[in-house]
């Protein structure tokens, strides 16, 4: 993947060999760096071993994803102690990130080399601890929680015959990651750092060094402590930063190989043998990304019968035409291509990434549309999956119900486009969609959704406010504060949570909205008034005769411009993008579509 990163901040980075001292160097430098082109983080780790070695790959993996990683560590073993003392490091240093990095080789020991002799409680007792620690820090700190779960041992105590033990240890520690991992996820804020995998993918033998853990109290090898920082990385870049919404596909010699126009339907690379087989397994992840939610586009330049006549006849093609939210295939360049897609999915073209196998394609787009993410794509087709995943331009660290309804959506909507330009008028179009809002308060089940509306909606958002869980969590919690969800569904289907508001009450007599949005899929619907009805009523509820909002312009929100000149609110004159609406009456409801509130 290609960031847009500053000159001297690429100079920085070049050259890194993957050895220690070269990473080292390279944390020293940017300790220094002014930090232009990075989004700054203070993560402080807690760790039941020393983590200072990782460090330096941990900053430098961070800059490589655009983020100014200050990284603190506490004493190893000092967890709890850290996060109970109010004058701890952990406090006075603030961070924004907490990763509590914990090993039951060091916390309970009884399941590792005492496993056959531990008592049954023991895995209860592990698990209580850390979600415990989690629900501690949560009490104390709005900082994002990353907790570790168990990497493979590097000696099961049965040998060979742990299979057979039934259940075995191996059994037995992927059972408490799968229990960890269900108990974190009831405290606000919190995901899961899974080294497990991560160990897995580098080698057991090759994840630990018993000379660092004798000397240094690191179990870690090099290579482990490279992969972490890598990995660590990756993840507190998807804890901040709104990852790409739509993934755009060049045709020739990406999803095929060979050019078919000059190859013709026969003559491609596609089916199960070599090298054929590398596309359509490419073309399997590819729809594996679509299952959880990200939006398919093609740019390419081909004719559009040709390829209309390949999905349609190709028995190896696993990738359906309609599954496709948007086409492009034409012979304009392909910045415009993609200017085009955003445009008709509706979206920024910075939620856009774009893989093609073609370089000067890529350096054209990048030199256009620099707010495009392009994914580095190599030469060899058998590794296109793994740059595709290695990019973590769709790194989710949640994945809702609704996003793996998004792709059918899009596809949906479709049909009420249609709908919408044979229609006479905007109540005509509306009373035909049978459209229903469905509103409620925001609770534990749908903070994650609505967490990822904030990070992601940009253009009808009147604030464009972000919190994290946590921060949010406080927010709804103080006195007298009204957070609403809305789903909407029609005759094509459900849309899902779509929009959310947010008020908090400044005095008795006064609510501000502090952050009211819609996704883009349902402008012109009249939704946002029947949400706002409902915020009205239940600030006038609470005593409220007042209701403030503010508009803060942003490069992408014009769309929320107008919204409250046009439901009824007059500028507050002293104060520029502030408007104000009496609650004494109740505005009227439209008899457009069904509004039904959850009690």
């Amino acid at each position: 993947m290609t960031e847009a990163l500053p000159p001297t901040l690429t100079e920085i980075l070049a050259g890194i060999d993957g050895k220690p001292a070269a990473y080292l160097a390279a944390a020293r430098r940017l300790a220094s760096y002014a930090g232009d082109g990075l989004t700054p983080e203070r993560i402080f780790v807690l760790a039941s071993f020393t983590f200072d070695l990782v460090t330096p790959y941990l900053v430098v993996e961070s800059a490589r994803r655009g983020i100014a990683a200050e990284v603190a560590t506490g004493p190893f073993g000092q967890l709890e102690q850290q996060v109970l003392d109010p004058e701890s490091l952990l406090h006075r240093f603030a961070p924004s990130v907490i990763v509590i990095a914990a090993r039951i080789e060091d916390l309970a020991p009884e399941l590792a080399d005492g496993f056959l002799a531990a008592p049954p409680t023991a895995t209860d007792a592990y698990v209580e601890r850390i979600a415990q620690l989690c629900a501690r820090v949560r009490e104390r700190t709005a900082a994002r929680i990353v907790v570790w779960n168990q990497a493979p041992l590097r000696r099961l105590v049965a040998g060979l015959a742990d299979p057979a033990l039934g259940p075995g240890q191996s059994f037995a520690l992927a059972e408490l990651d799968r229990r960890l991992a269900e108990a974190c996820a009831a405290v606000s804020g919190v995901v899961m750092f899974d080294v497990a995998r991560l160990a897995t993918e580098v080698g057991t033998r090759q994840w630990y060094d018993a000379k660092l853990q004798a000397l240094a109290r690191t179990p870690l090898s090099g290579a482990a402590q490279l992969a972490v920082g890598k990995q660590l990385a990756r993840v507190i870049r998807a804890l901040t930063r709104t990852p790409c919404k739509c993934l755009v596909l060049d045709l020739d010699n990406t999803l095929w190989g060979g050019v078919l126009g000059e190859d013709g339907l026969a003559g491609i690379a596609l089916g199960e043998d070599h090298p054929g087989s590398a596309y359509k397994a490419f073309q399997r992840v590819v729809r594996g990304y679509r299952d959880r939610g990200v939006l398919l586009a093609i740019a390419s330049k081909n004719n559009l019968a040709d390829v209309d006549e390949l999905f349609a006849s190709h028995r190896d093609m696993v990738l359906a035409r309609d599954q496709f939210a948007a086409l492009q295939v034409h012979w304009n360049d392909k910045a415009s291509s993609l200017r085009a897609i955003a445009a008709d999915l509706n979206i920024g073209v910075d939620s856009l990434a774009f893989f093609d196998d073609n370089p000067v394609e890529r350096d054209w787009v990048r030199a256009q549309l620099p707010e495009v993410t392009v994914i580095d794509v190599p030469a060899d087709p058998l590794r296109y999956s793994d740059a595709l995943d290695d990019s973590g331009a769709f790194d989710h660290l949640v994945i809702t119900a609704e996003d793996r309804q998004r792709a059918g959506q899009y596809q949906s909507e479709v049909a009420r486009r249609d709908l919408e330009q044979s229609a006479t008028s905007v109540d005509e179009f509306l009373r035909a969609l049978q459209m229903k809002a469905v509103i409620g308060k925001i609770d534990a089940a749908t903070l994650p959704r609505v967490v990822q509306l904030l990070g992601k909606t940009n253009q009808f958002n009147v604030t464009t406010r972000r919190y994290s869980e946590p921060e949010l969590a406080r927010l709804l919690a103080s006195e007298g504060a009204i957070g609403l969800w809305m789903r909407v569904s029609d005759r094509y289907g459900d849309n899902g949570l779509v929009a959310l508001a947010l008020a908090v009450r400044e005095e008795p007599s006064r609510y501000r909205l502090d952050s009211f949005l819609m996704s883009c899929r349902i402008l012109g619907r009249q939704a946002e008034h029947a949400l706002l009805r409902s915020v009205a009523r239940r600030a006038r509820e609470q005593g409220a005769s007042v209701l403030l909002g503010e508009f803060i312009p942003s490069k992408k929100n014009a769309p929320a411009a107008p919204f409250f000149q046009d439901a009824g609110f007059s500028p507050l004159g002293a104060r520029p993008h502030w408007w104000w609406l009496e609650l004494g009456t109740a505005p009227a409801a439209t008899p457009l579509f069904e509004v039904v509130e959850e009690s």
